[in-house]
C-alpha cells in the first residue's frame, strides 16, 4: 500500500497594495541603505511569479521593504496614535519615510494595508519566507518549482510551500507524473497554462518514501540544483529524465500507464522493469 504525506503548508506570496513603493530595485535600495543604515533592517530580496523557473530563480534584483503591520508585530510605534507613531517611525526609518512620502495620497488611498498607511496588510506566516522553502508561480505551461534557502520573499503571484524534505518534494514536485496530475485537477488557462495555486497543488499526493528511496531522488535534484547555479540555463534534461524513471517506480506504475502519461517514454518495458528504487 501507498502511504503519502499530507502535513505540507502553503502559503500564498505577498500583497503590498502598492508595488511602486513597496518594490524597489537595486539602485534604490542602495540609495536607501546610503541614506541611513537603518533601511536595511527592512528590505529584503523579492521575486514576482515570472522570475520561478525550474529548480532555480531568475532573480532580477528586487526588494520589498517589508514593515510588518502592527496586528502581527510590536514596532515602537505599534500603540501609538497616529501622528506620534508618524513621527516615531520617521525617527527610526527615515530613508524609507522619505520614500514613503512621495506616494504617501496613494498609500493612505489603498485598501490592503497594516494599521498604519506606511505598513503591509496583515501577515502571520512572514516567517515562513526565511525558511528553505520550495516557490511555485500561480500561472505557468509547465511544472516550475524552485527550491530556495536564500530567504526570497515573492509576491502574490505565487505561493509558497514549507515540506520537511525540500529536495526530494522538489523532486516529486517537478516530475512529469505530477505535471500530467496538474493538468487533470488544476484550471487551465488560454496556451496551455494552467494555475498552480495553493488548493490545487495541495492535492498533489507526495509518497512517504523510504531513506534509500528519498536519496535516490535527492542526489538527482542536487544535481540540477548544482547545474542550474552555475548556468542557469543548463540543461538538465537527462537528469530530470532519471527522476521521472524513479517516481514512476516509487509510485508503483505500470508500463502502461506510464505511456498513457508520457507517450515519449523512451525505456522499453524490459528497460522499466530493471529499475530498482528500494
Amino acid at each position: 500500500m501507498l502511504h503519502f504525506i499530507l502535513e505540507l503548508a502553503f502559503y500564498r506570496g505577498i500583497l503590498t497594495g502598492f508595488n511602486e513603493a513597496f518594490v524597489i530595485d537595486l539602485a534604490t535600495r542602495d540609495r536607501l541603505i546610503n541614506e541611513h543604515s537603518s533601511s536595511a533592517e527592512v528590505i529584503k530580496p523579492f521575486l514576482r511569479g515570472r522570475d520561478v523557473k525550474r529548480w532555480s530563480v531568475d532573480y532580477e534584483d528586487l526588494y520589498l521593504i517589508k514593515i510588518e503591520s502592527s496586528e502581527n508585530i510590536e514596532h515602537p510605534w505599534a500603540n501609538k496614535l497616529e501622528q506620534e507613531a508618524e513621527q516615531i517611525f520617521t525617527k527610526r526609518y527615515p530613508a524609507i519615510y522619505k520614500h514613503f512620502e512621495q506616494f504617501r495620497t496613494q498609500l493612505i488611498a489603498r485598501s490592503d494595508q497594516g494599521r498604519f498607511f506606511w505598513e503591509l496588510r496583515s501577515c502571520k506566516y512572514w516567517q515562513e519566507f526565511e525558511q528553505p522553502k520550495i516557490i511555485i508561480p500561480a500561472i505557468t505551461n509547465n511544472v516550475e518549482y524552485a527550491p530556495d534557502s536564500l530567504g526570497y520573499y515573492s509576491n502574490d503571484k505565487t505561493s509558497i510551500c514549507i515540506p520537511k524534505d525540500i529536495n526530494y518534494t522538489s523532486g516529486i514536485l517537478n516530475s512529469a507524473l505530477m505535471w500530467w496530475f496538474i493538468q487533470q485537477i488544476a484550471a487551465s488557462r488560454q496556451g496551455g497554462f494552467f494555475e498552480f495555486k495553493p488548493a490545487y497543488v495541495s492535492q498533489i499526493p507526495i509518497i512517504n518514501a523510504t531513506k534509500t528511496q528519498r536519496t535516490a531522488i535527492e542526489k538527482l535534484v542536487q544535481k540540477c540544483l548544482d547545474a542550474k547555479k552555475c548556468d542557469r540555463h543548463a540543461d538538465t534534461s537527462k537528469l530530470e529524465n532519471a527522476i521521472d524513471r524513479l517516481v514512476y517506480k516509487l509510485y508503483q506504475l505500470t508500463y502502461d500507464e506510464i505511456k498513457i502519461i508520457d507517450p515519449e517514454f523512451k525505456l522499453t518495458e524490459q528497460e522499466y522493469k530493471a529499475i530498482k528504487i528500494e
